[in-house]
């Protein structure tokens, strides 16, 4: 099973869908009805029969531990509060030797707080960043062993706001692979 924390109206979701074919299943855990609902009416529209979708939060996601061979996340974790619950949330979710395949937003300095509090930037998904190597840190911690992680210097910022802090503090989307040990 592969579950895609922050699901969105679950375009990755299906993505991993063809990927594990029908023998294979998905499950998509969103926090908000509305997008819930649209990825339902998706795939619902476009055939996914190996997907579900949950009411959940990423920090405590309503499935049994070691559930999944995969776990992914896309620029959703940045919007967490409090990342290494969600980290640790993701290892018990995995299998040993499972999967946890993500991109998200992080900085190469620790933001300051003007940035941190500033709820602007957290909608754009710059205040919510975490330095790269502390968010690397607390995925150690949590019982995931990294094993890749690179920049993704396509993504590309559109407010005016996000772009100086882009400059300003390296923030950047990456892509990092951990396994659970």
């Amino acid at each position: 099973m592969v579950v895609d924390l922050g699901s969105g109206s679950g375009m990755d979701t299906f993505i991993a869908a063809l990927k594990v074919d029908l023998r294979g299943k998905v499950t998509g855990v969103d926090m908000t009805d509305e997008q819930r609902r649209k990825a339902e009416r998706l795939r619902d529209r476009d055939g996914f029969l190996n997907v579900t979708y949950l009411r959940g939060y990423i920090e405590d996601v309503p499935l049994p531990d070691a559930c999944a061979d995969a776990v992914i996340s896309n620029g959703v974790i940045n919007l967490a509060t409090n990342k290494s619950k969600v980290f640790r949330e993701a290892t018990r979710l995995l299998r040993k030797g499972g999967r946890f395949a993500i991109a998200d937003i992080v900085t190469e300095v620790q933001l300051p707080d003007s940035i941190v509090c500033n709820a602007m930037l957290w909608a754009a998904c710059i205040g919510g960043a975490a330095q790269r190597d502390n968010y690397c840190q607390m995925i150690g911690a949590a019982g995931l062993r990294v094993v890749q992680v690179e920049d993704n210097p396509q993504y590309q910022f559109i407010s005016d706001n996000a772009k100086g802090a882009s400059r300003k503090f390296g923030v950047k989307s990456i892509s990092l692979l951990a396994v659970k040990q």
